[in-house]
């Protein structure tokens, strides 16, 4: 993975991805298995089948061949007697029918009632020990999922892997009220996940995604799907499934996790869109914190939870002695990190005991265990009480204990994750802000966050995207027809147009092209795509005011217009008569759709 830092100087990526690979057109392999426990029953039922027809046939035939009384002394038809041996074969009993029975035909009947049991009750031994076979419950589970599969009807996120990256991802998507499927190879992973409390039936399989026809199964090739995220600990099974999407699926976007270099610069080889290493993201983000702490603060509070606080600015760290103490990937990849810096770094392995922090103006808990983490924060808090503490967390479990301990900074790898893959999947946009955030100076990204504090308050705000088209924007698309909207007068209150709402503009996506924090007077066009940061009901007030004539037209004139039509007829013959404002032509006037007044002196040539 590039060094951020890297990335911010030059403000391109490191290398360009590969366009497409030549490949053919292949048809996404499924793995269909809808019959598979039919025949798997039938083929295992057929000797008790055979048994219990072969036991109602002789029964059926013996019954009557039996003479009758002497009362009725004819024999009862081959009807009659199937009828009396079907209920008496299943226990039932129905009594003697049509007529009393002779004593030969009433011991008939007694013996078929016991080789009848016997028969039945070697049938149920056999389907009971059918149903506990592993191979027949995993081709029910597969029948299922694939029918779930197949009945998804909006668009859904495939996730590969449910470890802890997976589950926050699952948790994220749901609270969006975004749909998706899961694979996981472990059956514990796929019994947790029904056990989590999802609000929606979720579709999970236990099976591998290394496998193409599984990943057929899961919906690669359904028309529904709209990215995949392979999110495995394993690097070449990830691998495998960004070669499957890249082959089978190019337009699809394919997320994936990777801690090897060698195994990254593959799945860059095959275009995928992300390659998330979240050891090399922390150090990334660290050192950006300490060199770019404007930028840092931005970018991590867009990234937090809604409702989270601004990170407070780190001070005083840019220069000093730090320790590094963590084994594997991690260690290696923040020491390069914090090098690349130019900081002083040392690098120690918690093996080798607890390492001397007197002198070090930071210091990185960054073993694989949370229990050697916290013991090794702790020594160094007390050796140096000024020291600045960082504890990668690795699992969920201590996350309490962590937290009471209060480190200057938490490093949880599956969070960091997951918030970089939802953002990119669920708001292209917004995260395309975040990335322009991270590759702009320090000065522009103070500006900005003043900016956006000052509208939006201090805490992490909601977000919305407008879609500037009829069926999203009525109202805007009427007026822009005569007139036209300014991103200002979008953001006025329609109660009271001289009061701001708390909403902020990041993104405007015209003709393919993103204009980040466009200015108030930028003029709105249809087909444009607005994305606004802000409280979650100012958002909502101004997507209301998209769909009512009368409060756009507030907004955009302070001209207050009726919003029944027999009262915008009287008003417009009131003006009229009067030599009002409803002279000018224009969305709200005689020669627009939304009655009243128009906006006859705005200049309707809009902005590039």
């Amino acid at each position: 993975m590039v060094n951020l830092l890297q990335l911010l100087h030059r403000g391109t990526p490191a290398r360009p991805r590969p366009d497409s690979l030549r490949r053919l057109q292949v048809e996404v392999p499924r793995k269909t298995m809808g019959t598979d426990a039919v025949f798997l029953v039938l083929r295992r039922i057929r000797t008790p089948l055979v048994v219990v027809v072969s036991v109602f046939s002789l029964m059926t035939f013996g019954l009557s061949l039996m003479p009758g009384s002497e009362a009725h002394p004819e024999r009862l038809s081959v009807f009659e007697s199937f009828y009396v041996i079907s209920y008496t074969g299943l226990t039932i009993g129905f009594g003697e029918i049509p007529h009393a029975f002779s004593y030969p035909q009433r011991m008939w009947v007694t013996l078929t009632i016991y080789v009848s049991v016997i028969a039945w009750s070697y049938s149920l031994a056999v389907l009971i020990s059918i149903f506990q076979e592993k191979t027949f419950r995993h081709a029910i589970a597969l029948q299922r999922f694939s029918g779930k599969v197949r009945r998804m009807q909006s668009p859904f996120v495939l996730v590969v892997g449910y470890g802890q990256a997976g589950e926050a991802v699952c948790r994220a998507l749901e609270d969006l009220g975004r749909d998706f499927i899961v694979l996981d190879s472990n059956p514990d992973r796929v019994q947790r996940l029904a056990l989590d409390g999802y609000a929606s039936d979720v579709p999970v399989l236990a099976a591998s995604g290394r496998d193409p026809r599984v990943l057929g199964l899961a919906g690669l090739g359904h028309d529904n799907c709209e990215a995949v995220l392979a999110l495995t600990d394993d690097d070449e099974t990830n691998l495998s499934i960004v070669m499957t999407v890249n082959l089978l699926r190019p337009e699809l976007m394919v997320i994936a996790r990777c801690s090897d270099r060698e195994h990254a610069q593959q799945m860059h080889d095959f275009a995928a869109d992300v390659i998330i290493n979240p050891f090399d993201r922390y150090g990334a983000f660290l050192v950006m914190a300490l060199r770019r702490p404007a930028g840092f603060r931005l970018a991590s509070w867009l990234m937090s939870p809604r409702g989270s606080e601004l990170p407070s600015k780190l001070e005083d760290l840019a220069d000093g002695h730090w320790v590094v103490c963590a084994d594997g990937d991690f260690g290696f990849e923040v020491t390069r990190d914090l090098e690349s810096a130019g900081l002083d770094v040392v690098l120690v392995d918690p093996s080798d005991g607890r390492p001397d922090v007197s002198d070090a103006v930071g210091f990185i808990a960054g073993a694989e265990s949370d229990i050697t983490n916290l013991a090794m924060a702790a020594h160094a808090r007390i050796e140096n009480d000024g020291l600045f503490i960082a504890v990668r967390q690795n699992s969920a479990v201590n996350e309490a204990p962590l937290q009471a301990f209060d480190a200057d900074s938490v490093f949880v790898p599956t969070e960091l994750l997951a918030r970089e893959a939802v953002a990119r999947i669920t708001s292209p946009n917004y995260w395309s802000f975040i990335d322009h955030v991270l590759h702009q100076d320090d000065e522009w990204d103070a500006k900005v966050m003043d900016d956006i504090v000052a509208v939006v308050g201090d805490e992490t705000p909601a977000s919305l995207r407008l879609d500037l088209d009829y069926r999203q924007a009525p109202a805007l698309v009427r007026w822009n027809r005569a007139g036209v909207v300014t991103i200002g007068d979008l953001l006025r209150d329609p109660e009271e147009r001289e009061t701001r709402l708390a909403a902020f503009p990041i993104v405007l996506v015209r003709d393919g092209r993103r204009i980040f924090t466009p200015a108030l007077d930028k003029e709105l066009r249809e087909g444009d795509s607005l994305l606004l940061l802000g409280k979650e009901q100012d958002l909502q007030v101004v997507r209301e005011t998209l769909f009512h004539d009368a409060a756009l037209e507030y907004v955009i004139t302070g001209r207050r217009v009726a919003t029944a039509w027999i009262f915008r007829v009287l008003q417009r013959r009131a003006w009229a008569k009067s030599g009002g404002p409803g002279d000018g032509a224009g969305p709200g006037g005689g020669a627009g759709p939304g009655g009243g007044a128009g906006p006859s002196d705005r200049s309707g040539t809009p902005e590039d």
